[in-house]
């Protein structure tokens, strides 16, 4: 069952403003003035109200006339530097916002890679994302706040008029004594207000959460849609198969956003009827309370218009307030997610040791008794593997889905850190290696590989430092140099739409594109994940024929699950179910009749056919 977040704190929202505002010291600033200026206008408004009608009462014109023009002068000040403040916090609410996308990026870049990784945990952040869309984000959070605080502030000045009116003494002992008793009675009217408020507020936050909740699907399936339906690439498949009527029946579901909506509003409605009625007697106990002051002698006609304005902008004031802090709960507890993503500890890589540079790339990997499993999981992908990365071995991983190839490979990147056992190179455990230095010996290409919308020369080099020489190299050994002297602008060509009007490669383009990326890095350590998998044939065929020129001397690791392509390897590894189940040469692995032999003959048969 999920634990349920206890409310924000008034002390939780300030902090919570500085933590998202760090940089941003105008906006906090603005926040402490904008509430002071806007939440001081109407009492502000009251005070000199009640002195114009004073001085009007007395036939005092030049004095009530020289009030107006005070109030006039002091209202439009803290009106502009309300509005102001206003401007400026609306201003930055958006720049904080995308601020705490690139803390996010930051922190997916330092965090333990195996937490992004986990499907529970994308799981997880994908819902918030879905209830972030109708909520507005943090944006909208911090902006909710700002309005909290003019709230509070406002009834901090209503409270101050409202002890400086129970101060007041009456002229006679029974003046005071009715004076006294109708206090009391509106202090407690008062205190019924806020508790049938307070009640009505959480029922009608109660049932807005439950809508949104409900509404969480329909936001989830209308971000996708609206990406699938921009996208150019779906655009052969909707044609060819008349998917429009069916993704046009999909958002047949919006309409019942329309319907819940409809149903929250009525009830927001019902709620907010009971203590707005509790509201009005509230108003006919506290204008009988000041009439009785008045009648009294303790204030003036003037005075009356001011601490009834005051009293009852207190009350709307304390609603609002309630309602506020119902819907800041309600957006802490998706946006709260975030946060702990945001503030979890970096990996714990503190390894400083460099990586011995070596021309001969003699470099040993070796995994002693490794297990792995996710976080908060009890299921190994990985169990007891020991095997060693012979220097300058070309050697393939193959086996069926989820044997735990692909997880092999991220332990040795120090993409995940190995749940039991260790790793070494040349004999030290990685983990004392600066991490850094330690990935330089990896050149990657992974089957979900991915390209950029930038040029090309970029993403081969990963950056804009480009060396032509080495570019060409990497790119002629990839087999792809010859199509890129007929791009437009040839190696320096955009790819891609979202940065412009680029160029789309075809997969296979893309692969050979990849591939060069990784020679461009020129690692001592190779590793291919499925390489050829969007490529021709022929193609294929070639970048085989040319395996040995492309890793020259260094220790290769390939994974398919093309038995064929395995032949040119030095050693086959075999996994299935996290565990080695063989190893050997390809003809030692046919000759052994197990596993790799049945993998093999069942594709070869496929062949013969």
């Amino acid at each position: 069952m999920k634990e349920k977040k206890k409310n924000m704190s008034i002390k939780e929202m300030w902090h919570y403003i500085l933590f998202q505002t760090k940089g941003y010291g105008t906006m906090k600033a603005a926040i402490v003035f904008g509430a002071l200026t806007a939440a001081a206008v109407p009492y502000v408004n009251s005070m000199f109200y009640a002195g114009i009608l004073d001085h009007l009462v007395l036939a005092d014109y030049d004095r009530a006339v020289r009030i107006v023009m005070w109030m006039v002068c002091v209202v439009l000040a803290l009106k502009l530097t309300a509005k102001g403040c206003e401007r400026i916090v609306n201003h930055y609410c958006e720049p904080c916002a995308y601020e705490i996308k690139k803390r996010t990026a930051q922190k997916a870049f330092s965090m333990e890679y195996e937490m992004i990784d986990w499907k529970e945990a994308l799981m997880k952040f994908r819902r918030v994302r879905a209830g972030e869309i109708g909520m507005g984000g943090v944006n909208r959070q911090l902006w909710e706040i700002y309005a909290f605080f003019q709230e509070l502030v406002g009834i901090g000045f209503a409270c101050g008029f409202v002890l400086v009116l129970f101060a007041r003494t009456d002229s006679t002992k029974e003046d005071m004594t009715v004076s006294l008793l109708l206090s009391v009675l509106m202090i407690l009217v008062f205190a019924a207000v806020m508790i049938l408020s307070d009640y009505f507020a959480k029922k009608e936050g109660a049932f807005r959460v439950e809508t949104e909740l409900k509404n969480e699907h329909v936001n989830t399936l209308s971000f996708y849609l609206l990406n699938l339906i921009n996208k150019e690439t779906y655009v052969k498949d909707i044609r060819l198969f008349g998917l429009e009527d069916y993704l046009y029946q999909k958002t047949e579901n919006f309409r019942t956003v329309g319907r819940m909506y409809t149903e929250c509003s009525c009830y927001s409605g019902k709620c907010r009827a009971v203590p707005a009625f509790a509201a009005q007697i509230f108003a006919a106990v506290t204008y009988i309370c000041i009439a009785a002051k008045a009648i009294a002698g303790s204030i003036t006609i003037g005075e009356v218009t001011m601490y009834a304005g005051a009293v009852i902008t207190m009350v709307a004031g304390a609603q609002r307030l309630l309602s506020k802090y119902q819907d800041i709960n309600y957006m802490n507890e998706y946006l709260n997610t975030y946060e702990e993503f945001i503030t979890r500890p970096n990996m714990h890589y503190d390894g400083t040791l460099p990586i011995e540079k070596r021309d001969d790339n003699e470099y040993l990997l070796e995994l002693s008794h490794v297990s792995f499993r996710y976080p908060e999981t009890t299921q190994d992908i990985l169990k007891d593997v020991s095997m060693t990365f012979h220097i300058g071995e070309k050697l393939a991983l193959v086996g069926m889905n989820g044997a735990g190839k692909t997880t092999l490979i991220k332990l040795l990147c120090r993409l995940y850190e190995p749940t039991e056992g260790e790793i070494r190179l040349n004999g030290i455990n990685i983990e004392k290696y600066d991490y850094e230095e330690y990935v330089k010996i990896f050149s990657v290409v992974f089957q979900d590989f991915h390209l950029y919308d930038f040029p090309l020369d970029e993403n081969v080099a990963s950056g804009e430092q480009v060396d032509g020489e080495r570019l060409q190299h990497a790119l002629d050994l990839a087999g792809i140099w010859e199509r890129v002297q007929e791009l437009p602008q040839k190696q320096r060509t955009l790819l891609g739409h979202e940065n412009g009007q680029g160029v789309l490669l075809s997969g296979g383009e893309a692969q050979k594109t990849a591939i060069a990326r990784a020679l461009y890095k020129d690692a001592p350590f190779i590793i291919m994940d499925e390489p050829t998998a969007a490529l021709d044939p022929l193609a294929e065929a070639e970048i085989y024929e040319n395996f040995n020129a492309l890793i020259q001397n260094k220790t290769a690791i390939y994974i398919s699950h093309r038995m064929s392509s395995c032949k040119f390897c030095d050693r086959i590894v075999v996994l299935g179910e996290g565990r080695i189940l063989e190893e050997g040469s390809h003809e030692a692995l046919l000759a052994n009749k197990g596993t790799y032999y049945e993998l093999y003959s069942a594709q070869e048969a496929y062949y013969k056919k």
